[in-house]
């Protein structure tokens, strides 16, 4: 699970005092520099008036109010430096109960939504008892990354983000599946901003069964390919499928072969490309691969039950 960091800190910083102690040398990738930075982000947590005067502040001029935040919205972005490898936000966590859970339901504040990391971040209960969360820990590493493949998910404890505790999500370790709060709470993060979570993956669990349930980071490459394949003529063709055999991302191989395989009407023809992804040398291609076969081949199986 997280790791729980001991604060004994009594003052109290402004944000821009926070913001100037961690420009000076913050390692957002590394565990031992994120976790120096504990006292200091539960010094801004000991400020009990601050965020209600940054959200007063922005209340003032509606027109540039959050401007640049493209988060849901439960976050309030507090400082974003692009040059930076870091940036902090607060997370509103509401309870069952309050009205805003009542009018949107728990998906936009990513309640029984288990999932991991693919960055390091710091938090503090600011305000109220705090979400709840049942803790799970695996190994990134042993998994290749396909739906239904086993986690080795190992199960920690449920506790929740009590006011002024201070944790370290880590990257690659740590799941958890969020839990609405007994009372709307308020929490502050200093979050990692590096290019790891551009080129790792994020997973959504399913805790249950203790497999992948589908990848939930945004791959923009993932996307130009399936419009390509759309839209694009023979030439275009010809780069995606150099793509699904040579590019050095072996997800970026697969989202190449299953474009390539949207363009094809007929199962047959589909099926037999995808079968090109069961020879690549990367387990994720080719579970992935059979994964689409089975979803191609699942409408034909059922009609010939049904005709039987």
């Amino acid at each position: 699970m997280p790791i729980v960091i001991e604060s004994h800190q009594t003052s109290s910083l402004q944000l821009e005092e926070l913001i100037e102690r961690l420009d000076k040398g913050l390692d957002t990738r590394c565990h031992d520099s994120m976790q120096a930075a504990a006292d200091d982000l539960k010094a801004l947590a000991n400020n009990r008036t601050f965020l209600a005067d940054r959200v007063a502040r922005e209340l003032k001029d509606l027109a540039t109010m959050q401007r640049g935040n493209t988060y849901t919205p439960q976050v309030v972005m507090l400082h974003l430096n692009p040059c930076k490898n870091y940036f902090l936000r607060a997370n509103i966590w509401p309870s069952a109960e309050d009205a805003v859970m009542q009018a949107s339901g728990p998906d936009p504040f990513f309640y029984h939504k288990p999932h991991d990391h693919n960055f390091n971040f710091l938090t503090v209960g600011y305000h109220g008892p705090g979400y709840w969360s049942d803790y799970y820990e695996y190994d990134y590493d042993k998994v290749a990354g396909y739906p239904g493949e086993s986690m080795g998910l190992r199960f920690i404890e449920r506790s929740a983000l009590a006011e002024g505790k201070v944790m370290l999500y880590r990257a690659f370790v740590d799941v958890h599946d969020q839990l609405p709060a007994d009372e709307l709470s308020i929490s502050l993060n200093i979050m990692e901003n590096t290019l790891r979570p551009v080129v790792t993956d994020q997973y959504a669990a399913d805790t249950a069964a203790g497999v992948i349930k589908k990848m939930v980071n945004r791959n923009n490459m993932v996307c130009v390919l399936s419009v390509a394949a759309a839209i694009g003529d023979e030439n275009t063709v010809d780069i995606i499928e150099h793509i699904a055999h040579h590019h050095v991302n072996p997800r970026i191989r697969f989202a190449a072969l299953k474009s390539m395989g949207s363009r094809v009407a007929d199962a047959e023809q589909r099926i037999e490309l995808l079968t090109q992804g069961l020879g690549d040398a990367s387990v994720l291609v080719r579970e992935s691969a059979r994964v689409e076969i089975q979803k191609v081949m699942a409408p034909r199986l059922e009609f010939g039950h049904g005709a039987a």
